[in-house]
């Protein structure tokens, strides 16, 4: 009895079920009709939604290209508001310029109507123009024969300088620093040694020297003889280096320290009496000792400065130059003879000369000035 019951129950559960089945089969076909255009919906708008995206680029880029022209259309616009205040200035300024000169063109055409004689004007006009090339020709060879004369003189002054130099040091018994030579011959029974350089390879007596051999220094020299193309030196006591001895063909240099760094006071004139201004210089004393080599004393040195540095006469002072004379020797020019007056061409009237009538001058105004 119970089964059957149990079975009924289970029928009218199954009933149920299949009712319930048949009703949720027809709203899930509902849902999945939705689903399907939701999908579809949600298709489209991701679309639209990339379009809109794309579409957002492209008005972003627009929008910056198009601030990009305004601002260069601001720029641009500054600078043309700039140009037109320049042009107004300058249209103003040239304005300006232009009634001054139609005043100019004013003036002067009355001026020439006054002037009347054109053609004698211009004839005038080309005359002074060719005085005025003429003069401008000269003053110019003048400048060059000027700058030439100034750089002999700056050549002449160089030499002389140089020559005082070379003589100082000769008196001084010092040679030059760049000095060079060679050991020809060497005595070491005198200590004596013979140079392949003399006055005229820049030895002076009395000048200190280096014997060297390689870069050592090993010996020490004193010129006593000088010859044209040779000289004599003494050892300097002690000076040669131990275990060295002086060679033919050792490099002879001018000693890094000379005893006569420092020139010696002139001598005080002897006598109560200075020499006069134009009289000869007095000569040098006698040298205390002969030669210890038996050479010939040594002539007597150069006059004092200002002297030929090779002992020649000294020449004649020269004669004071003429006043306003021409500085390169030319005679001067003749004084202008002065011209017929003549009106001045644009009315005015001349400025009369001190002490005299009130004339017009005619005269070459590119001519030197008469003598006084």
């Amino acid at each position: 009895m119970v089964w059957k019951i149990l079975s009924i129950l289970a029928a009218g559960c199954l009933g149920a079920s299949c009712y319930f089945a048949w009703s949720n089969q027809k709203d899930l076909a509902t849902e999945r009709d939705r689903e399907s255009s939701a999908k579809a919906n949600l298709k489209s708008s991701q679309e639209r939604k990339k379009e809109g995206d794309e579409a957002l680029v492209v008005k972003k880029t627009a929008l910056e290209t198009v601030q990009k022209d305004l601002a260069t259309a601001k720029d641009e616009t500054v600078k043309f508001a700039a140009q037109v205040q320049e042009k107004e200035v300058s249209h103003g300024v040239i304005k300006g310029n232009l009634d001054q000169v139609q005043q100019q063109v004013t003036a002067v055409e009355k001026q020439i109507d006054d002037a009347g004689d054109i053609e004698k004007l211009i004839a005038q006009i080309e005359k002074l123009k060719k005085d005025q090339a003429e003069a401008e020709s000269a003053v110019a060879n003048q400048a060059q024969r000027f700058a030439a004369a100034q750089e002999a003189f700056t050549s002449l002054t160089a030499q002389t300088a140089k020559l005082r130099e070379d003589e100082t040091r000769g008196r001084r018994g010092i040679v030059a620093p760049e000095f060079t030579a060679r050991v020809s011959q060497y005595f070491p029974e005198w200590d004596v040694a013979i140079l392949n350089k003399g006055n005229t390879g820049g030895v002076f007596a009395n000048a200190d020297l280096e014997v060297k051999r390689g870069k050592n220094v090993i010996a020490k020299l004193k010129v006593k003889n000088v010859e044209q193309f040779g000289s004599v030196a003494e050892v300097v006591p002690g000076s040669i280096a131990s275990g060295q001895a002086i060679q033919a063909g050792d490099t002879v240099v001018a000693a890094a320290t000379q005893s006569a760094s420092t020139p010696p006071p002139p001598p005080a004139p002897t006598g109560g009496s200075a020499p006069a201004p134009g009289a000869a210089p007095a000569a040098p004393a006698a040298p205390a000792a002969s030669d210890p080599f038996g050479a010939a004393p040594a002539a007597a040195p150069a006059a004092p400065a200002m002297s030929d540095p090779f002992g020649a006469a000294p020449a004649p002072a020269p004669a004071p130059a003429a006043p306003a004379a021409d500085p390169f020797g030319a005679a001067p020019a003749p004084a202008p003879a002065p011209a017929a007056p003549a009106a001045d061409p644009f009315g005015a009237a001349p400025a009369p000369a001190p002490g005299t009538a009130a004339k017009p001058n005619t005269a070459d105004p590119f001519a030197p000035a008469p003598k006084p």
